[in-house]
């Protein structure tokens, strides 16, 4: 804005100023992201989106929570990957999953520590030649242990008694402990050569006439 005072000239420039939004001001439910200063960008979601990100946190599958808030169910796949792709909402879901984990102590750390118990694990210091636990077994060994089954059997010359204890999957722990340090990286062949010897009669003609009218559009005719 500019205005005249004799023969000089004025200049006033506009500021714009976003208020900031405290904690305090607002719900959980519309927090975004907070800075350093402790001061979180207002940035409200839609119900739907809300019920979106509560339903994602149940199973964290993005196509079921979309079917789940309400979407078209048609279009869930893509719906779900476009919501949880989405900065706002991203944020939001990031949010709730660091609450959860430090509620519950659950993060990356311990679930490899978790899965390097099960794969490293020796079942000979865990159970005994009678198949009870051995007072031995260290905490770290006792973790690989699924399950443990007592059976019982009364007889004439006195209980019979059968043990069972069963371990978690190692092979499926090492697998998972591999994939984490990028050890194992699936590799996917995909043919996509296709041979004239491998075509139907119908599907070479139709072949031949894609070529003869790519060709047909490609070819400057000159009419004298």
């Amino acid at each position: 804005m500019a205005g005249g005072k004799g023969n000089g000239i004025i200049e006033t420039k506009l500021k714009t100023v976003v208020e900031p939004v405290v904690l305090s001001d607002i719900k959980e439910k519309d927090l975004t992201a907070m800075d350093d200063d402790g001061i979180i960008p207002y940035k409200k979601l839609e119900i739907r989106q809300q019920r979106f990100i509560d339903e994602y946190m149940v199973d964290l599958n993005a196509s079921a929570a979309c079917v789940r808030a309400g979407y078209n169910p048609k279009n869930a796949g893509n719906t779900g990957s476009m919501l949880v792709n989405d900065s706002n909402i991203r944020v939001h879901i990031d949010r709730r999953v660091a609450e959860a984990s430090r509620r519950t102590g659950f993060n990356a750390d311990r679930i490899v520590r978790e899965l390097a118990r099960i794969a490293f694990a020796n079942p000979a210091n865990v159970v005994a030649d009678d198949g009870s636990i051995l007072k031995t077994a260290s905490e770290d060994d006792l973790a690989a242990v699924q399950s443990i089954k007592v059976k019982i059997t009364p007889s004439k010359n006195g209980p019979i008694t059968e043990r069972e204890v069963k371990f978690h999957d190692k092979i499926k722990s090492s697998e998972l402990l591999m994939r984490h340090a990028g050890l194992l990286i699936d590799r996917k062949q995909v043919d996509v050569h296709t041979t004239v010897d491998n075509m139907t009669a119908e599907e070479k003609e139709k072949k031949i006439n894609e070529l003869l009218a790519k060709r047909a559009n490609t070819i400057d005719i000159e009419v004298i």
